[in-house]
């Protein structure tokens, strides 16, 4: 039996089942709608014969749902709880009523994704604040999981629970290995990982996905006398480690989207590694036990844009 709900329920009826469902008792249920008792029977009654089913058992003293009828309230007051829930949403956009989005965002994740959804995002939103900040991977997921931020931006790498938090994938990303310009290894055809072993690199700290790539590689395929090269370094900062390159024969690994940046804009060039050191999805994470709100959503979608953007 096809019902086609969509066509036959109206929103008056709804708050009839709703209502009903929480007072069982029909002259209630009518006063609350401001109605009178034989005209809330009758909606009743015409609404049973649309739906070809009882909703109510009636008594002599109160109504009793049947099994159709709970089925029934229960889709009612979601229906009717998300209808508030829009004209809340359109009621502070139409007023103006200035809103702030957080957005914590891993150093990894691609600054032109990022520039390109929150350009879009201002045009949809303009009197929503959008506040992004840059910390460790475990700082963000410890701030998101305490409702400090809206959204967090980071890699797939990141073990959680998914039970609390709703991930969201948007783009592939993969590391690249960036040198100076002037570097010996670019004049090579073919670069081994002893090659890049050798050299002195600039680290990224140690509870960064791409740093237990790097040790495990250069444990591996180290050797010999490196006094010419000199120590690595390690420093959490993008500009240090890009002057450090351009000044140095040293070699540094970050996400592949931020090095194209720095390629445009530097004399820093990406050296042709024998394979990636890692690479994996970069994600919109956000908590599943929070209501999605209309400049979230709206964030989101323009996210996933400007990811498609970038890999068309």
């Amino acid at each position: 039996m096809a019902l086609n709900l969509q066509r036959v329920l109206t929103l008056k009826q709804l708050r009839l089942v709703s209502v009903l469902g929480r007072e069982l008792n029909l002259s209630r249920c009518a006063d609350i709608l401001h109605s009178t008792q034989p005209a809330a029977s009758r909606a009743l009654a015409q609404l049973e014969d649309q739906l070809q089913v009882i909703l109510f058992q009636r008594t002599t003293k109160r109504m009793v749902p049947t099994v159709a009828g709970l089925s029934l309230i229960q889709h009612a007051h979601r229906v009717l709880a998300e209808i508030d829930l829009a004209e809340e949403d359109l009621l502070g956009l139409s007023g103006g009523v200035s809103a702030e989005m957080r957005v914590g965002v891993l150093s990894a994740f691609s600054p032109e994704v990022l520039a390109r959804a929150m350009a879009r995002s201002r045009e949809i939103l303009p009197e929503v604040l959008l506040i992004t900040q840059m910390q460790s991977l475990e700082v963000l997921y410890e701030q998101l999981l305490d409702g400090r931020l809206d959204l967090m931006l980071a890699h797939a790498e990141l073990r959680v629970d998914l039970n609390l938090v709703e991930v969201t994938p948007l783009y592939e990303e993969h590391s690249t290995i960036l040198a100076g310009a002037g570097h010996r290894l670019h004049k090579k055809k073919k670069i081994t990982w002893t090659d890049l072993a050798q050299e002195a690199w600039v680290l990224p700290p140690p509870q960064t996905p791409l740093r237990p790539k790097i040790d495990r590689m250069l444990s591996v395929h180290r050797n010999g006398d490196r006094s010419r090269q000199g120590p690595d370094v390690q420093t959490d900062s993008s500009l240090l480690a890009l002057s450090l390159i351009g000044q140095t024969p040293m070699l540094w690994a970050i996400a592949h989207q931020q090095a194209k940046q720095f390629q445009v804009t530097a004399q820093v060039q990406a050296l042709r590694a024998p394979a990636e050191l890692l690479s994996g999805p970069m994600c919109c994470f956000r908590l599943r036990e929070e209501r999605l709100k209309t400049q979230q959503s709206i964030f989101m979608g323009c996210l996933r844009d400007s990811a498609q953007s970038l890999a068309a």
